[in-house]
């Protein structure tokens, strides 16, 4: 049943919780729709010309039921039209909340529409059909940057839309960047707009022209020059070749971002950044964008020396990166310091043009060598070599600097050592006296250097910082980059349910969620759920894993089907058995209504069918007994007949509980099953046995392609036995 509805209302303030394409209408809307739903009149059925009321038969329409009135349509969907301008987008309502005689649309839609706050708006309510398939066109060629664009439509779409119309951008975000795309055909025709709610849509995306793409390339990422750096842009990405060295120059409080692709990930690598005097810099590695000194994996803040970071091969997170090759680094450089003679110290330029010198190289490096290296690159002081000739004969230890000196010459040094060097009471170093006044301890942790160090120091490791989540604050910058790559609720995921890339949020509401590792985003978005295949019930996609477990429990414990004891024939057991375990067609000639208690007359009779099947033979073509002469080609005498003929008799082992083995003769189509089941056990090599091969082509009537099929999907596996 269709109805008219419209009305003219004035733009209120922008929804702007709002995503999609919901609009706020005001609660009398609401009535006056139900109103005019309840008003509109039924449309006339036809009923069916043949209709007999005598017949059996269903009639399209019975003229003697009652006509039941239908429910307000769901979802609503309206045609949004600004009437100066005759523009028009379509959408759903989100809620009946709204003041009386205002509506509120999403930013986008107003911008679309021409529309500003206080300006008129007509809402007409439109039917529309279910959406099929819709294309989309990119506004820009870096749209190829998204991970899964089908993917991150599809789930954008159906959190956020209710309709689609032509010629409207849908603009998505992955992470933090934001990507547009216009709707351009929709179907089924007229394909002006279509309703998304409750459908099947397929989405395809119309490629960039090459030109067009090109352009768009180089305007947002810049030109490569010769050096392999991009020029043009914020953020130049300078591209490292494993073993060559190359040069670059950093500002302070400014970036150089280089990136490396290291296809081996069986060798660990080590990055090492040689600066030049005074220039100072940190070095900071990831295996994501983006990366800053909140953001990384791996750092060295040293203030002195090669800044060095050597990752080993069973680093976890340099391992198991699997969306990429690349590993990022980013150079930060700072204000160097120098201190004076008198322990002050003051701001010295990194070069002319202010900025600090340094060169870069990655290589491989091999395992075992620096297997007890640190991953990050913070300093470590390694041990102490061995003092030279320490308790040799004829040597004597200073007691100021504690090297041993010949006894012969220890008056002349030790006068020497106690003029000239000094030696910390807290860390004993020994230096000299001149350096001593700018040798530092620090007050919080272990670390201990030039007093040129101490600020920088002191700023990254015993500041305060806060994560912009606002639920983490540390004084240590490498815990707020540590918490900002686990725990973080702004730090960016691949959803494993709508595999697009999100925000994880915070922890997941409940406790089993949290112990499968789920955030908030994850637990939300995996309640969704969707219809299993083989029992057709509702499972949430958290569950699939655990309800697809259940159905491989079930199949793989399901007892196997018993077949006729006869090797030749493949025919059901069935429920009744008798002391041969043959099935009731086998075991036909053999039944007879006199008694048998020792089955001696029954064996008898079996006797004498081997040795006629070993003489003679049955006598049809088909046959492929291997203890029947017309199989085998050729007749056996009676004497060794009777001798063969003895030994598969007691594979028949009459009267016992299983283990039966016979082999008579059966029909044509029995030996043709036969054939096809052998021919389907190995198709699938093995993994399944003789009789669920049967079962398979009896449930597909012998389309060995569908019992194949049938035994992936019904059937349990052989097991193997354990070594």
């Amino acid at each position: 049943m269709s109805f008219n509805w419209s009305a003219t209302f004035t733009i209120g303030q922008p929804a702007e919780t709002s995503k999609g394409d919901k609009i706020i209408l005001p609660q009398a809307a609401l009535e006056s729709i139900i109103h005019a739903h309840a008003s509109a009149p039924l449309l006339p059925l036809q009923p069916d010309p043949n209709y007999d009321p005598t017949s059996w038969a269903q009639p399209q329409f019975n003229p003697y039921e009652p006509i039941k009135p239908q429910e307000l349509p769901s979802p609503l969907t309206f045609q949004i039209r600004n009437p100066a301008n005759r523009l028009l987008t379509h959408g759903g309502v989100k809620e009946f909340s709204a003041a009386d005689g205002q509506v509120h649309l999403p930013p986008w839609m107003m911008t679309s529409l021409a529309l500003t706050p206080g300006d008129q708006v007509m809402v007409k309510y439109a039917a529309l059909p279910k959406g099929t398939w819709a294309k989309f066109r990119p506004l820009s060629a870096d749209y190829m940057e998204i991970l899964d664009f089908r993917a991150l439509l599809e789930a954008r779409l159906r959190s956020n839309y209710t309709t689609l119309t032509r010629g409207e951008v849908l603009k998505v975000h992955q992470g933090t960047k934001e990507f547009g795309f216009v709707v351009e055909e929709l179907k089924p025709e007229p394909g002006e707009a279509v309703c998304i709610t409750d459908t099947d849509l397929e989405v395809d995306i119309e490629p960039l022209d090459t030109e067009m793409g090109d352009a768009t390339t180089q305007s947002a990422s810049g030109i490569l020059d010769g050096q392999g750096s991009r020029r043009g842009g914020n953020n130049q990405h300078n591209v490292l070749k494993i073993g060559f060295e190359s040069q670059g120059r950093v500002s302070p409080e400014a970036y150089q971002r280089w990136t490396v692709d290291i296809p081996n990930r069986k060798s660990g690598i080590e990055i090492t950044v040689h600066v030049q005097e005074p220039g100072d810099l940190d070095m900071i590695v990831s295996t994501k964008l983006p990366i800053s000194l909140q953001d990384h994996l791996w750092a060295n803040f040293e203030s002195v020396g090669p800044r060095v970071i050597i990752i080993p091969a069973g680093d976890r997170d340099y391992a198991t990166q699997q969306d990429s090759q690349v590993i990022h680094i980013a150079v930060y450089g700072r204000e160097p310091t120098t201190v004076a003679a008198s322990g002050s110290s003051s701001s010295t330029a990194f070069s002319s043009a202010g900025e600090a010198i340094y060169s870069i190289q990655v290589h491989y490096q091999d395992n075992e060598e620096h297997s007890s290296e640190p991953p990050s690159g913070s300093s470590s002081l390694s041990a102490a070599a061995d003092i030279p000739n320490k308790n040799a004969p004829g040597y004597q230890e200073c007691t100021n600097c504690g090297s041993w000196i010949p006894e012969r010459t220890m008056m002349l040094h030790s006068n020497f050592c106690h003029r000239n060097n000094a030696k910390c009471n807290k860390c004993g170093l020994v230096m000299k006296k001149e350096d001593l006044l700018n040798h530092f301890h620090c007050d919080h942790c272990d670390k201990h250097g030039d007093v040129s160090e101490k600020k920088k120091h002191m700023e990254i490791f015993h500041g305060w910082y806060q994560c912009s989540c606002e639920s983490f604050e540390s004084p240590s910058l490498p815990e707020l980059a540590k918490h900002r790559r686990t725990t973080c609720s702004e730090r960016f995921i691949i959803c494993r349910y709508c595999h697009t890339l999100v925000q994880q949020g915070g922890p997941a509401s409940n406790a089993r969620d949290r112990m499968r590792g789920l955030h908030s985003h994850e637990s939300y978005c995996g309640d969704r759920t969707i219809q299993c295949q083989k029992c057709s019930q509702m499972v949430s996609l958290k569950d699939v894993q655990v309800h697809a477990q259940n159905h491989e429990y079930q199949r793989q414990s399901q007892a196997t089907p018993q077949l006729c004891s006869n090797q030749n024939c493949v025919r059901s057991k069935g429920a009744t058995s008798n002391v041969l375990g043959l099935c009731q067609l086998c075991f036909g000639p053999y039944w007879v209504p006199t008694e048998d208690p020792k089955n001696q007359k029954l064996v008898q009779r079996l006797a004498r069918k081997y040795h006629a099947q070993l003489m003679t033979g049955c006598g049809n073509k088909w046959c492929r007994s291997q203890y029947c002469a017309t199989s085998r080609g050729r007749q056996m005498d009676a004497t060794s007949a009777a001798t063969e003929m003895m030994s598969i008799l007691k594979e028949a082992r009459v009267g016992a509980a299983d283990g039966h083995k016979t082999w008579l003769c059966v029909d044509e189509g029995t030996t043709r099953k036969k054939v096809m089941a052998e021919l389907l056990l190995e198709d699938v090599r093995g993994q399944y046995t003789i009789e669920w091969c049967v079962k398979a082509l009896e449930a597909e009537r012998t389309d060995l392609e569908a019992a194949a099929q049938w035994l992936q999907l019904q059937a349990p596996k052989v097991k193997k036995a354990a070594a």
